[in-house]
């Protein structure tokens, strides 16, 4: 079951978590991925409205999610069109799900990302996703539908977007 957890304990292993998910296609990414990836962990952790949420396996980190607060008319930075005015409000950005292959389909990953969305006070939640990953079909399926996109590379990155339950 996930947990929701206010800090990173054990950074090397959220490095190892996203190396692991990230260097399969169509990511295809490095070790010097994995290394810039926990350090903007690092500095969002620090950064008010930052949550995490995780999955265990046997005592090991198997997977995990994590976001954080954004004000009024912030956007990313790498998108090709300003936000649509419904966005322009503060919102919930999440930054990373990751699931290791071995636990994919027992439904971890939908229960990361709701784990990690209950209870905010924001409106909406907003998430890229590549189009060319199985991901991106399971958010579309759950509700997440297009607000954007991130000029490449890599190419065909989508910004996903779906409204928060009020607390």
């Amino acid at each position: 079951m996930p947990e929701p957890r206010a800090e990173v304990c054990r950074p090397e292993e959220f490095r190892d978590v996203y190396h692991r998910v990230y260097r399969e296609p169509p990511y295809d990414e490095d070790a010097a991925a994995a290394e810039a990836f926990a350090a903007q962990l690092a500095e969002h952790a620090r950064l008010p409205g930052f949550a995490v949420t995780t999955v265990l396996d046997g005592g090991a980190l198997g997977g995990f999610a994590y976001g954080v607060r954004r004000e009024a008319d912030w956007w990313h930075p790498r998108a090709v069109a300003p936000a649509p005015r419904w966005l322009r409000r503060p919102l919930f950005y999440v930054y990373e799900l990751a699931v290791v292959r071995e636990l994919r389909g027992r439904g971890h990953g939908r229960v990361l990302l709701e784990a990690l969305l209950a209870d905010r006070t924001e409106r909406y939640a907003v998430l890229a996703a590549s189009t060319r990953a199985p991901a991106h079909e399971l958010y579309r399926r759950w509700g997440w539908t297009k607000a954007g996109e991130l000029a490449g590379p890599p190419h065909g990155v989508e910004l996903l977007a779906r409204p928060l339950p009020l607390p």
